[in-house]
């Protein structure tokens, strides 16, 4: 437990990072760093202290006891910032993401059924012919010595799975084709950080030139998955055969959604929200997931040792059966989400006056919960700094002493868990123990110039490699 006694807080009273006069922390803040400025003012004024931004008093927590009573609270007790939730929905977003209280219930348990472990086993076959494709493209890079942003190889083919999965839209962007769309959720995505944290929504009144390509953004992807919404509506009305295995999420939504409890508005922001989380944070995490395989060859080695076991002379996995046996692979995507998770905090409001382990909390107190923090913390993991995936495998005789598995946040917690978890390991995973088995990784850039960067999410800046052809 915290060594804090939150009874004795006085949450006006908190000491606070020094500042601008007028601005507060906002500088800070509104930069690509802002995460990092956030958890290095832990060192300076403790694990509860106070930002200001225009004005506004933040409460910031690295307390992961408190955190997670926090997140548990949710929907009844605490929300998502109003903010986040006034800027998706001024751009015609409503779904699980934003939705809050009854609303959020309701959103929730129909994308959780379609999301379910047995319908990602469902989608698993794109996962795999996405990969494939994927492996395809690297091959030649391979051959020709080509230096690769592997961040931006990774976002074309989390766009192709994701498009795929959540309406059947096949966007090949892997292969250079359709790359507009991509282009288009980058431009809404960029756009939606910069929003979040203005102080001052200038663009209801004046529209710059970005809020006008992002006004054209958005017609281009409405214009498209409405067209797939009333085009699955008709193809799902006499076929059965769908109705008992869709064959993709958009599909599952509509069929678990038979009574008509979503409108077409709601279902188009359960989409939406699908393709934000799909794209971004499952690219940003394959990145950082190379980022360490490079700087760790042995681990590379027995990710492709595994491969060799369970899918022998294959190029990929064969089955669902087959992916949930690479567990040595699985433990490194768990190493990397507790080391580089792409979202490293939430933001939350108290819905009412409460007491949450002992600390007293107003009405309309605004907290940043600082997940990552305790992720990296030696009283929840032994040697908490150093990149060891065998901490996450069960053996009888544990190589660590100190193991907090629930400390980890990286899919949200609490109720509001991230209902696309299943999806996002299952195509990290597969990839990743693919491209093992094929490649050795090379950094083509010194590791003290590849940056964390916040945009909507935390991405390795500057993550340049090189593949080398490994034989049988």
């Amino acid at each position: 437990m915290s060594i804090i006694d939150l009874t004795q807080i006085n949450l006006k009273e908190l000491p606070s990072p020094k500042g601008h006069l007028i601005l507060g922390h906002y500088p800070q803040f509104k930069s690509s760093a802002k995460h990092l400025f956030l958890e290095q003012s832990v060192k300076e004024c403790g694990e509860l202290y106070s930002v200001n931004l225009f004005g506004k008093k933040f409460i910031v927590s690295a307390i992961h006891e408190l955190n997670n009573q926090i997140l548990k609270l949710r929907p009844e007790k605490f929300k998502r910032l109003p903010k986040i939730d006034s800027v998706l929905q001024e751009i015609g977003i409503f779904g699980v993401f934003n939705a809050e209280g009854e609303d959020w219930k309701r959103h929730r348990k129909l994308t959780t059924e379609s999301l379910s472990l047995k319908k990602v086993k469902q989608y698993y076959k794109t996962v795999l012919k996405k990969s494939e494709k994927l492996l395809d493209k690297l091959d030649a890079y391979a051959i020709q010595g080509t230096t690769i942003d592997i961040q931006k190889e990774f976002m074309l083919f989390t766009v192709d799975v994701t498009t795929a999965i959540a309406f059947g839209y096949e966007t090949n962007t892997i292969e250079g084709h359709n790359a507009i769309f991509q282009e288009h959720l980058e431009q809404i995505f960029i756009m939606l950080n910069k929003r979040n944290v203005s102080p001052i929504p200038l663009w209801k009144w004046y529209k710059s030139k970005k809020d006008k390509q992002l006004d054209e953004s958005l017609k281009s992807i409405e214009h498209i998955i409405y067209d797939f919404i009333n085009h699955t509506k008709k193809t799902l009305k006499n076929n059965f055969q769908k109705q008992k295995q869709p064959s993709n999420f958009l599909e599952a939504l509509l069929i678990e959604n038979s009574e008509g409890e979503f409108n077409d508005k709601e279902v188009y922001g359960n989409i939406f929200t699908m393709l934000m989380a799909g794209e971004d944070s499952t690219s940003s995490s394959l990145a950082w997931i190379i980022y360490y395989l490079c700087q760790h060859p042995s681990v590379v080695t027995k990710i492709r040792n595994e491969a060799y076991q369970v899918y022998k002379n294959y190029s990929c996995p064969n089955t669902f059966k087959e992916y949930q046996n690479l567990t040595y692979t699985n433990a490194v995507i768990q190493e990397t989400l507790r080391l580089h998770p792409t979202t490293t905090q939430q933001i939350v409001e108290s819905n009412e006056d409460c007491t949450v382990n002992g600390l007293t909390i107003a009405k309309g107190t605004c907290f940043i919960l600082l997940n990552r923090y305790a992720q990296r913390e030696e009283k929840y993991f032994s040697e908490a700094s150093k990149f060891i995936p065998e901490r996450w495998l069960n053996t009888k005789c544990p190589i660590h002493k100190v193991h907090s598995p629930q400390v980890v946040k990286a899919f949200g917690g609490g109720s509001r868990l991230c209902p696309g978890k299943n999806l996002a390991i299952s195509e990290m995973v597969t990839i990743i123990s693919i491209l093992c088995k094929h490649y050795n990784f090379l950094l083509e850039t010194p590791v003290n110039k590849i940056h964390e960067k916040h945009a909507f999410i935390v991405y390795p800046e500057n993550l340049y490699i090189k593949l080398e052809k490994v034989t049988p």
